[in-house]
């Protein structure tokens, strides 16, 4: 894998007030109710947890939502849609394999014990997939996926790419206020990115200096990676007027890269947070940028993560596509690495979003040394 890694890092190479690690903790991901645990792959309360336990093996098709499957599911009115809150649990990474089996009972006849049970666990791995007991992967890692998979949180976001496209599809909207939506839907981009800075541990666990070096290349790929997946998830270029809105803003120099790039673009939502913790380590702006001067990090470390991560990356591929389409993807990451460059290149001409990224660096620096300092005075 470090032959593969090596290529991808050299090759490849909101004015709101930020959430802490421990703010961020403390709300669970499917209503918003406090939560202080992660159960079953997800930051949830106890009574998202429960509900999860009860209703994950019944399926998403027991249930029947009769509002379109749009519900917002809140602390208030979670139990309103058991169809979107089932939906909710699964999209941020609750998963049945942190289900405890329960004890067997002990037979009185040994002599059969063990035939079997072991015939129904080779068909159990073939029914249900993704179970990281009959998988490639280890439970460490297994962790590891858990975590970049809820580090980025994009649902406000996606909130407020879903008002563009209704607002879109209804009568014609107004220019002005479709322009305010469109900018409020770019500025949304950065908030997620800083939490995202902010909850990597890897990148928390970095030295200082190695971490103030990293921390603009990261957020300027984290953030031109999520605007290019959210646009092509919701299909916001097919959209007239969201289209004229953005070549305005950037003009056709600018789309046409960002339009190249969705070629490449899996629609698995967790692909795109494995390639984008991948990408956000890695040093392709150093290459292409002029303005920007090269700093020396530590390489071993940064390769280290690359692998850990490159590694689940490829055996999730592999397990949940098999062999000869994992290729295939993996491939199509390293592609759309190498095609994101012309975005970010050019997005770094853009005053707005330079000034948006350098907001965003200062702040993350702030609250990661704040943390750093809170943790050896914990020490003490």
């Amino acid at each position: 894998m470090l032959t593969t890694n090596t290529m991808l890092y050299h090759s490849v190479t909101l004015e709101t007030e930020p959430l802490t690690k421990k703010q961020n903790l403390s709300e669970c991901r499917i209503c918003g109710a406090p939560a202080q645990y992660v159960n079953f792959g997800a930051i949830s309360c106890h009574s998202c947890k429960m509900f999860f336990k009860r209703n994950a093996n019944i399926g998403q098709k027991a249930f029947k939502c009769n509002f379109g499957g749009n519900c917002e599911i809140k602390r208030d009115n979670h139990h309103m849609c058991a169809s979107c809150r089932l939906k909710r649990c699964f999209q941020y990474g609750m998963t049945t394999d942190k289900f405890r089996t329960s004890r067997p009972k002990k037979s009185k006849t040994k002599s059969l014990v063990k035939v079997e049970p072991r015939y129904q666990s080779e068909k159990f791995s073939i029914i249900n997939s993704l179970k990281p007991d009959h998988s490639l992967l280890t439970t460490s890692q297994w962790t590891l996926l858990s975590n970049l998979y809820n580090s980025y949180d994009e649902s406000q976001v996606s909130l407020l790419s879903k008002s563009l496209v209704d607002t879109h599809n209804s009568l014609q909207p107004i220019n002005v206020t479709y322009q305010k939506l469109v900018e409020n839907f770019l500025f949304s981009i950065y908030e997620p990115t800083g939490r995202y800075l902010r909850l990597n541990d890897d990148i928390c666990k970095l030295s200082f200096t190695d971490r103030s070096i990293l921390l603009r290349n990261a957020a300027e790929n984290v953030s031109c990676m999520a605007t290019a997946f959210i646009t092509h998830h919701f299909g916001l270029l097919s959209l007239d007027s969201f289209l004229k809105i953005m070549t305005a803003m950037f003009d056709v120099g600018g789309i046409s890269p960002t339009r190249w790039t969705m070629k490449f673009i899996n629609p698995d939502i967790v692909i795109f947070k494995l390639a984008l913790s991948l990408f956000a380590l890695s040093k392709t702006t150093y290459i292409y940028s002029s303005d920007i001067s090269i700093d020396s990090t530590n390489s071993s470390t940064i390769f280290h993560i690359q692998n850990k991560y490159a590694e689940v990356t490829w055996k999730y591929l592999n397990y949940r596509y098999g062999w000869c389409e994992a290729v295939k993807h993996f491939h199509s990451i390293i592609y759309w690495f190498m095609a994101l460059t012309k975005s970010i290149i050019h997005a770094q001409s853009v005053r707005t979003h330079v000034d948006n990224i350098d907001s965003l660096v200062e702040l993350t620096e702030v609250t990661l040394i704040l943390d750093d300092v809170e943790k050896i005075i914990d020490t003490k």
